[in-house]
C-alpha cells in the first residue's frame, strides 16, 4: 500500500469513529466527548493508537447526524433556544452584579467561552460561562434559582489558579458551567481556565450576533 491509499484509509477510519462516536453521544451511551471517542473506536475495531477524529471532523457529523433526525430546520430551532438560554443566564448574571455587588457596574461582564462564543453548538451540550464578582457562588445561584432557573448548585473545579467556585445548572437547552472569578484574582480572559490554551469568550452583546434575527 503507497502512501496516499495509507492515509486515505485512515481517512475514513476517522470519519467512521467519528460518526460512531457522534452516535454514542446523541443515544447517551458516553460520559463525554472522550468516552465517545473511545467508545467509536472499539466500536469500529479502529487502532487505539491512531490518530483521533479532530473536533473539525466531529462536528461535521453531529450536525449531519442531527439534520438527519430532525432537519435542517430543526437543527437551527435547537440552536436558536440554545442561544436564547445562553443570553437569559448572562443577563440574569449581570443584572445581580451590577445590582448587588458594591463595584458592580466596574465589573466585566459575564461571558461564555469555548465553541458556544463562535455561535457553534453542534457538539459539546455545555455551555461554559465565567462571572467576575465578589459575590458568592450561593448568591448567584439563587439569583439564577429566583429568575426560574432549576435547582442550580454549588461546586468548585480545579484551575490553573487553583480552585473556583462553579455553579452548575441543567437548563431546558443547555447545561452550563457557570464558573466565578474573584475580582482580586489576575485570570488571562483569552486562555483556557485548565489547560491553558487560547480560547474565545463573548459577553452578552457579542454572543446575540449569532442569535438569529426576529
Amino acid at each position: 500500500m503507497d502512501s496516499s491509499q495509507g492515509r486515505g484509509r485512515a481517512k475514513v477510519e476517522r470519519s467512521e469513529v467519528a460518526r460512531a462516536a457522534v452516535r454514542a453521544l446523541a443515544e447517551g451511551r458516553a460520559a463525554d466527548l472522550a468516552d465517545a471517542v473511545e467508545r467509536g473506536i472499539a466500536e469500529m475495531g479502529a487502532s487505539p493508537r491512531g490518530r483521533r477524529p479532530t473536533r473539525a471532523e466531529l462536528r461535521a457529523h453531529a450536525q449531519a447526524h442531527e439534520e438527519s433526525t430532525v432537519g435542517t430546520a430543526g437543527r437551527g430551532r435547537r440552536i436558536a433556544a440554545v442561544l436564547e438560554e445562553a443570553l437569559e443566564v448572562l443577563s440574569i448574571l449581570e443584572q445581580t452584579v451590577v445590582s448587588r455587588d458594591p463595584e458592580g457596574c466596574a465589573r466585566r461582564p459575564p461571558a461564555v467561552y469555548g465553541r458556544a462564543a463562535r455561535g457553534e453548538l453542534d457538539l459539546d451540550p455545555i455551555v461554559h460561562v465565567r462571572v467576575e464578582t465578589s459575590l458568592s457562588a450561593a448568591t448567584l445561584a439563587q439569583a439564577l434559582f429566583d429568575h426560574g432557573a432549576p435547582d442550580p448548585t454549588c461546586g468548585s473545579i480545579e484551575t490553573r489558579y487553583g480552585r473556583l467556585d462553579e455553579i452548575r445548572l441543567d437548563g431546558a437547552e443547555s447545561a452550563f458551567r457557570i464558573v466565578r472569578i474573584p475580582p482580586r484574582m489576575t485570570v488571562d480572559r483569552d486562555r483556557d481556565l485548565v489547560r491553558g490554551v487560547p480560547i474565545e469568550h463573548a459577553d452578552y452583546e457579542q454572543l446575540s450576533a449569532h442569535a438569529p434575527r426576529r
